[in-house]
């Protein structure tokens, strides 16, 4: 495994994910500022989950087909430059045409991101992945406590920090990504073949997709609704809930580490299934909880579940589509993840008209979908299906 290479991937999916971890902690403010119904909040969530993912898979092909880093430097201007947008609107639907554009950006930056640190990872696949997507969960725990602190310090228009970071981010990281990717045209000792030998397992993946389309609705709906419930469920500050949300958010970062450890040791079907069996309760309690004590002690297990089978699942996906590791890391990274961007009005709107609380029981019952998903994945014999 190339570490300074995996690490600076990384930071460049900080840097990009930043973004998606401050739009539901800004949430509570747009609701204030502009009166937005849940289910319009949930609708900026589809507009970044949603709209824009569902072109992943496609930016995936290219990045199989004619690899290009600068995809990476470019996805990070623009998903920094549409949150950064949104403070200075007051209309709607130009706010939401700037969180699809940072969506676009995400989808940019994701399959190349992946891709790339697939290449450089060697043999530890599960390691290697899991901190490409510690960046990335990394910037989901800074992105609340950046929002907050830039729209107190600044109002709405403190949303501008996220276009200066990202600029400043997609230089620094064009030129050693161009160099890197032009001394690694030769396939280093160590790494995999080359994307694009092998076989596709379309069956198995059909499968894995079906499970983390079921995780993305569980994601997105816990990272919208979270400061949310914070609020209304237990009469917190809107500060409080973005500080709930970064304590899930930094619990995933620890989670997702871990997984991918374990997942080179156990397998990674092996752990894609012990997280779906600790889902299924988590989301249940949590729901069923009035407690603000219990739910702080149940946030960990919930960020566990839903973060510790990520890197696993990525890999799962690539290894399964072995010819197309662009084109996997798209539809598991993006296509199917926008899933719960799709599904996030739904859930807003049965928060509008049930309460918060009736969402999450409706998340509790898609977790046991999940779980099914995952329990029908084959064993390959190998450390991708043990």
């Amino acid at each position: 495994m190339e570490l300074r290479k995996i690490l600076l991937v990384s930071l460049g999916h900080l840097s990009c994910d930043v973004n998606g971890g401050a739009l539901p902690a800004l949430l509570p403010f747009l609701r204030t500022e502009y009166g937005l119904s849940y289910q319009a909040a949930g609708g900026l969530m589809f507009a970044y989950s949603c709209l824009s993912s569902v072109i992943q898979p496609v930016f995936g092909y290219l990045a199989d087909k004619i690899s290009k880093p600068w995809f990476i430097s470019l996805g990070v201007l623009l998903a920094g430059c549409g949150i950064a947008a949104i403070g200075f609107f007051n209309v709607y639907w130009a706010i939401f045409a700037a969180v699809a554009m940072s969506g676009v950006g995400a989808a940019l930056f994701h399959p190349e991101g992946a891709r790339y640190a697939n290449k450089v990872s060697g043999r530890a696949q599960g390691v290697g992945l899991s901190i490409f997507s510690v960046g990335g969960n990394s910037g989901f725990a800074l992105g609340p406590l950046i929002a907050v602190a830039a729209v107190h310090a600044w109002g709405m228009k403190g949303t501008a920090v996220f276009g200066v970071i990202a600029v400043l981010m997609a230089f620094i990281l064009l030129i050693p990504l161009r160099r890197m990717a032009a001394i690694s045209a030769g396939r280093p000792a160590g790494a995999r073949p080359e994307d694009g030998t092998g076989s596709n397992n379309w069956r198995e993946f059909s499968k894995l997709t079906g499970a983390i389309v079921v995780r993305s609705i569980l994601f997105v709906g816990f990272n919208t609704f979270i400061p949310l419930y914070w609020v209304q469920g237990f009469g917190q500050s809107g500060a409080a809930g973005a500080m709930a949300l970064a304590g899930f958010a930094a619990c995933g970062v620890i989670s997702n580490f871990a997984g991918g450890v374990l997942s080179d040791r156990y397998g990674y079907r092996t752990i894609i299934r012990v997280a779906y069996a600790l889902l299924i309760p988590s989301v249940a309690l949590f729901g069923l909880t009035r407690n603000l004590s219990v739910a702080c002690v149940l946030v960990p297990l919930l960020a566990f579940a839903l973060y510790a089978p990520f890197s696993s699942m990525v890999v799962m996906g690539q290894t399964l589509l072995s010819r197309n590791i662009g084109f996997a890391s798209g539809v598991t990274m993006g296509l199917s993840t926008s899933m719960g961007g799709l599904f996030a009005p739904v859930l807003g709107k049965i928060a509008d008209l049930y309460g918060l609380a009736a969402a999450i029981h409706a998340m509790a019952a898609l977790s046991v979908l999940g779980a099914l998903f995952a329990l029908a994945l084959a064993s390959s014999g190998s450390r991708a299906g043990r």
